[in-house]
């Protein structure tokens, strides 16, 4: 292929770099634009007894004050009704909800939010899922029972909103045919995207009742029916614009602050626009699951795994959210890449009095792997096989299948691990007493969403690619890849627009990996049906038959006869002309089917057993990725992912005390920076997927998922300590080295 699989520079590069690309606060609809203030709970939980507004509406320079009372008395959630807008009667987190207020400057909309009164009766919290399912826990939600519930959600009662089971073979069995049984817990903190542009939203209200928001999104046709639920209003009656965002990770994707501006503009007759402090984006947006895990795996002594018994508990926080599916998903996904004959997985989703959790780059994933991975590492060792055979031994092949039943293929789980081995051990070991490697095996279920896309040849023989899903990660450039090598034109002959609600065909959300799948397959059968136009237009001009035409740099020519030609630009002209009219191709695609992209990673590391201090020495990223549009693109998500995932492993940890966030905020909130990151290894894999456009898997989520894993056992090869609870910090590290000496005879 000429463009696909060529390293190309990302085509809104120049906009990026130089300025011109338009951030969610950057947007500007004219007119003098009014500040919004959202007014928080302080508590955890507890009841409102009262809401006293007058001095905030006195204020000189408020224009707008906005409660549960200014909005429709409507409970809204994707899988369950649990959730609304304003708290009226109860606050369930701190962060929830009061009201939001609208002024001229800055300071005056602060000044606003603190003169609103709240009186509340503190009720007692809980932070995490384990203490959530006591039977003496506090109810986070007393009517749910009486909530709608999508079917499938599964057994609900006290705080649990969701229960999965699966249940393969019999793992009692499995047990008894067992030589060992091993059991484990582990687990796995808050943590948040730490995107760098935090939420914001600009919302308009015209004359005519519609109302316009700007906003920096990963789900723009979601976020649209959302605010049309909320606030009770019909879809043509809202237009969401998204503008370039700043980052997302799965954090962009429901509502946050955009129907309170809605509510505010529409009160104050004013475009209202709101941004979010660091601080209020850590306590109110919606970061990774914590996770209790519990592992119970039987095997033969030569590394068969005959049975896994899984338990897991999610604190979704105050509201289900995405967190019923995620918790779905995780069961799927929490044996690991393995072939075992007998399990039995219980997945519970548990209200928390924090904030609602949800999608977070392969949610779930980190979580499960590190304990998957992490208990692989200690049955190998318990039992004198080396860790990397004992993965191979038992790695999932074509053909296999998912605990939910789905059969596998493009299943590339033993060569991806067998080239991070060959990587990792072409270079001998660092000399010292503290060092070590480690690695692990993870994929990711890459399926498909409802996607369209149009494709139009212009009158000058340059393409037009209309779409609506958000650019994130480089999709627009691998679209126009996939159209240029379809149509024969250069990548510069191919414009990408993302338009808004109003005008792009229903487009997915950039997020599970599945974007470039989902709008590549769209854009792929609308790109072939324009290039069917195209020789059907041409066919008369060379008095050819259409089957006999192909396409290349720009120009529709005869096979057999290259000197008979016309240009794309001629084409362009005489299609207004011809019969059937211009050239242009909308063209749609449902669910796809999942497949597995692999990812095994391995590292090295210098532990300083005195301090705890994690040196990286190498990393090794393995990933298969199908085809590879742009090789550029991919070797930096790879990249991207596994510095997010390593913060994970090794410092991020949103804490609580009381229901109340320690650390929000990016001085005690430790990501990785430049100055801790090692430089990554990534190697490709690449075996053109059936289900693919041209062959391609979803790249995204896979690189964040192995690296907490990986740090675990190669910390536990450089100093013999094995940590159960992330993140692996230098004060844990220690405490077990301690511990460890302590047990000594």
């Amino acid at each position: 292929m000429k463009v696909v699989g060529q390293e190309l520079p990302r085509v809104e590069v120049l906009e990026k770099v130089t300025g011109q690309s338009v951030f969610g606060a950057d947007a500007a609809p004219g007119g003098r634009v009014l500040y919004g203030k959202m007014v928080l709970s302080p508590h955890a939980h507890a009841r409102i007894t009262a809401i006293r507004t007058e001095r905030a509406e006195r204020l000189p320079g408020v224009r707008a004050v906005v409660t549960a009372a200014d909005v429709p008395p409507v409970r809204y959630g994707r899988f369950v009704g649990d959730e609304e807008y304003f708290a009226s009667a109860k606050v369930r987190y701190a962060g929830d909800r009061i009201a939001a207020v609208a002024a001229v400057d800055e300071e005056t909309a602060e000044e606003a939010a603190r003169l609103i009164e709240v009186d509340y009766e503190v009720l007692p919290a809980v932070t995490s899922g384990p203490e959530a399912m006591e039977p003496d826990a506090p109810l986070i939600h007393e009517g749910y029972a009486d909530y709608f519930a999508q079917a499938g959600v599964g057994d609900r009662h006290g705080n649990v909103c969701g229960h999965k089971r699966i249940v393969r073979g019999d793992v009692e069995q499995g047990f008894a045919q067992s030589d060992r049984i091993f059991e484990h817990r582990f687990h796995a903190p808050m943590v948040h995207q730490t995107y760098i542009e935090p939420h914001t939203a600009l919302a308009r209200f015209d004359a005519s009742g519609k109302a316009t928001v700007w906003v920096p999104t990963q789900a723009q046709f979601p976020l649209r029916a959302a605010i049309a639920q909320i606030l009770r209003m019909p879809m043509t009656r809202v237009r969401v614009i998204p503008t370039e965002i700043g980052g997302g990770f799965g954090g962009k994707i429901h509502p946050t602050i955009e129907p309170a501006a809605v509510a505010l503009a529409r009160k104050a007759r004013r475009p209202v626009r709101i941004v979010m402090s660091r601080s209020e984006d850590f306590q109110t947006t919606n970061p990774r699951h914590p996770f209790h895990l519990r592992y119970k795996t039987g095997v033969k002594l030569d590394g068969a795994i005959m049975a896994r018994e899984i338990e897991l508990v999610l604190g979704t926080g105050y509201s289900a959210g995405s967190g019923v599916m995620i918790s779905q998903g995780a069961a799927v996904r929490a044996p690991g890449p393995y072939r075992i004959p007998h399990l039995k997985i219980d997945s519970y989703c548990v209200y928390t009095n924090t904030p609602t959790c949800g999608a977070y780059r392969g949610p779930a994933g980190p979580q499960l792997t590190f304990a998957s991975e992490s208990q692989i590492d200690i049955m190998a060792h318990e039992l004198g096989i080396d860790p990397l055979d004992m993965r191979l031994r038992n790695a999932m092949e074509n053909g296999d299948e998912t605990p939910a039943g789905a059969r596998l293929e493009d299943v590339h789980a033993r060569e991806t691990l067998l080239k991070a081995a060959e990587v990792m051990s072409a270079a001998p070991k660092a000399p010292g007493d503290h060092t070590g490697r480690g690695m692990a095996v993870a994929h990711w279920l890459v399926g498909g969403m409802a996607s369209s896309a149009g494709v139009k040849l212009n009158e000058d023989g340059t393409i037009a690619i209309l779409t609506g899903v958000v650019d994130l990660s480089g999709a627009s450039t691998s679209l126009a890849q996939i159209a240029a090598e379809v149509l024969g034109v250069s990548l510069e002959d191919v414009h990408v627009r993302t338009a808004d609600t109003d005008f792009a065909p229903h487009s997915t959300i950039s997020a599970g990996s599945q974007a470039l799948k989902s709008m590549g397959s769209a854009v792929l059968l609308a790109a072939r049906e324009v290039k069917r136009q195209i020789q059907q237009v041409a066919a008369d001009a060379l008095e050819a038959d259409p089957g006999d035409l192909d396409l290349d740099d720009g120009k529709v020519f005869v096979k057999g006869s290259p000197e008979r030609t016309v240009s794309f630009r001629k084409v362009g002209h005489l299609a207004l002309e011809h019969e059937r009219g211009p050239i242009v191709s909308t063209q749609s695609v449902s669910r796809l089917t999942p497949h597995p992209a692999m990812a095994a990673h391995a590292a090295e590391v210098a532990v300083d057993p005195d301090t705890g201090h994690v040196r990286i020495l190498r990393y090794v990223a393995v990933q298969d990725v199908g085809t590879a549009v742009n090789p550029l693109s991919v070797r930096g998500q790879v990249e991207g992912g596994v510095m997010q995932g390593l913060g994970q492993a090794l410092s991020e940890a949103c804490t609580f005390t009381d229901g109340k966030m320690n650390n929000p905020n990016l001085l005690d909130y430790k990501i990785f920076s430049a100055l801790d990151a090692p430089t990554v290894e990534v190697h490709l894999i690449q075996h053109p997927c059936a289900s693919g456009p041209l062959g391609a898997k979803g790249v995204g989520e896979p690189p964040i998922i192995p690296p907490p894993a990986v740090m675990a056992n190669a910390v536990f090869d450089a100093v013999g300590v094995r940590i159960h609870d992330l993140p692996l910090t230098p004060e844990r590290i220690v405490k077990a080295l301690k511990d460890k000496r302590a047990q000594r005879p």
